[in-house]
């Protein structure tokens, strides 16, 4: 279903609104304010604060499993090379957490709100497929003899660092995230 320039503005608000203060801070009020726009405009595309919720979230989540495929796409380039993949990655979610933290905060609550709610349950589930599909391939192409497992395990690892991060930010976020990443990588290969 196509959305308009107004009501895909409308999500990008209430995305921030959800990474500053969450799903509870999302009001057709605080969207308003922040959007510059009057209430009625709010409640014209969103009749209620949940259906307003919702569409951002999945929205987010929605962008979010695009710019992973995009991601994806990119460094299969370094498929073959598992150390300049995690190089890559590093680098990639480094840069967006300095420049979008919110919106990624904010597929976090959609995380919870998908482990309260099945309504979020399939977005999520393709948000982690394309994860998983991604790091299946560059561990299958280290030489990984359980590439599903290993690529479960890395997901997770990966999304525990990006909260982490996201919680309490370092500087030395890429480096501690390459450190890391790789030495999981060689445990599951047994290498080095």
């Amino acid at each position: 279903m196509a959305i308009s320039d107004r009501q895909q503005a409308l999500m990008e608000v209430t995305l921030r609104i959800i990474g500053r203060l969450g799903v509870d801070g999302v009001t057709h009020r605080a969207v308003a304010a922040e959007a510059g726009l009057s209430l009625g405009a709010i409640t014209h595309h969103f009749s209620s604060r949940d259906s307003l919720v919702e569409a951002a979230l999945h929205h987010a989540l929605a962008r979010e499993t695009g710019r992973l495929r995009a991601l994806s796409l990119s460094l299969q380039d370094h498929v073959m090379d598992i150390d300049a993949w995690i190089g890559a990655l590093a680098a990639w979610y480094a840069r967006e957490l300095k420049t979008d933290a919110e919106v990624h905060i904010a597929c976090y609550e959609a995380f919870l709100a998908a482990a309260r709610s099945p309504r979020y349950r399939d977005i999520i589930q393709q948000w982690f497929s394309t994860w998983q599909r991604s790091a299946e391939l560059a561990l299958k192409a280290a030489g990984s003899t359980q590439p599903r497992q290993h690529a479960e395990l890395f997901v997770s690892a990966l999304i525990g660092l990006i909260l982490q991060q996201l919680a309490a930010p370092r500087r030395s976020f890429r480096r501690d995230a390459v450190a890391l990443l790789s030495g999981l990588v060689d445990g599951l290969l047994g290498r080095r």
